[in-house]
């Protein structure tokens, strides 16, 4: 593994998550294999503790790796291809990780006046100017998740022009293009989730090959900033494997 971290941006973590990933994907840490101890990669990349946690922390809630209390830290025997929580931001690598070609095509890019549904969703003006995106991820040529993004003006005005906005992946990774392009971090999502079957979902050409009685995942997000203002709406359809995630949920405590 590379010892020499850069010490710019991005985040410490951010590189220790990356170089961890790598390593993983690459094979130097196998499926099933112990990771190094937090001490011994926080000394390993000069960074402290708190750092290496961080980064298991992210690997672990993308399911790469499986912490065992009292034992250490492992690769997962069986990373899955998505998670909702997380979809926009790691698809790609998510679908490598499961030994599979990704593959990524923007279908189109518009700016669009917001009609009353995307308006009251994104608490906007009726009428404001909103780039609607239309994408879909492959796996091995094969489509599995399709994706409409609705996004204000506001959120990218500043920082590019329409044009430069509906270029072919401008807005890839989704997370990050509002972290570092926009300088509007997304710190959490709403999301309402239900089965349809694909006869009854408006799709794109890219989906006629597939049996109209298939069962489709459908996920409707809203992403938040840290002061709630509501910075997307990204409406997802998942095929196959795709529409199958993991969710840790948490017990309050009494």
């Amino acid at each position: 593994m590379t010892e020499n971290l850069p010490i710019q941006n991005p985040p410490l973590a951010d590189q220790v998550y990356d170089i961890i990933l790598n390593s993983i994907l690459n094979g130097e840490f196998t499926p099933g294999s112990k990771l190094p101890s937090e001490n011994e990669l926080a000394d390993l990349y000069k960074v402290s503790r708190p750092t290496i946690r961080t980064a298991f922390s992210r690997l672990g809630e993308l399911g790469y790796v499986i912490k065992k209390r009292g034992i250490g830290t492992f690769v997962s025997n069986t990373p899955s291809i998505v998670n909702p929580l997380y979809l926009s931001y790691d698809v790609m690598e998510r679908i490598s990780t499961r030994g599979h070609t990704p593959g990524f095509k923007q279908l189109s890019a518009q700016i669009i006046s917001a009609d009353k549904d995307i308006s009251d969703k994104l608490d906007i003006n009726n009428g404001s100017n909103v780039l609607h995106i239309q994408k879909m991820f492959t796996a091995d040529a094969d489509p599995i998740i399709y994706f409409e993004n609705y996004i204000p003006e506001w959120i990218y005005q500043k920082c590019l022009s329409d044009t430069d906005v509906m270029e072919p992946g401008a807005t890839e990774p989704f997370f990050q293009f509002f972290a570092h392009t926009c300088q509007q971090e997304v710190k959490f999502l709403t999301s309402i989730i239900h089965p349809a079957l694909l006869r009854d979902c408006h799709l794109p050409d890219e989906f006629t090959g597939y049996d109209p009685s298939m069962a489709v995942l459908v996920v409707e997000d809203i992403g938040f900033s840290s002061d709630n203002s509501k910075l997307f709406l990204s409406k997802e359809h998942l095929f196959k494997d795709a529409g199958y995630f993991h969710v840790i949920r948490h017990v309050a405590s009494s």
